[in-house]
């Protein structure tokens, strides 16, 4: 998932917005979140997001809500996701 976080002036503006983001996704969904990519850069993000379980409807389902809930953030832009289901 690849984002552009507007409101972030430094690094440490963009950690304090992502955790945010990664507590709730944990806590909602029960899923490990990580920033996988473009970590020195305060403007922009990108995060992995891990789901294990054995009803595929249900994962797709609940990574579709995380997109959504990206989508309405203020705070972030949707630049590109993939949903990948091995």
């Amino acid at each position: 998932m690849n984002l552009k976080v507007g409101d972030a002036l430094t690094a440490r503006d963009k950690r304090k917005i992502l955790r945010s983001v990664k507590d709730r996704w944990h806590h909602h969904h029960n899923v490990s979140v990580a920033e996988i990519g473009d970590a020195d850069h305060p403007q922009f993000a990108m995060l992995g997001v891990a789901m294990v379980g054995t009803d595929r409807r249900l994962i797709e389902r609940a990574l579709s809500r995380m997109v959504h809930s990206i989508e309405m953030e203020r705070r972030l832009e949707l630049l590109d996701y993939q949903i990948e289901i091995l």
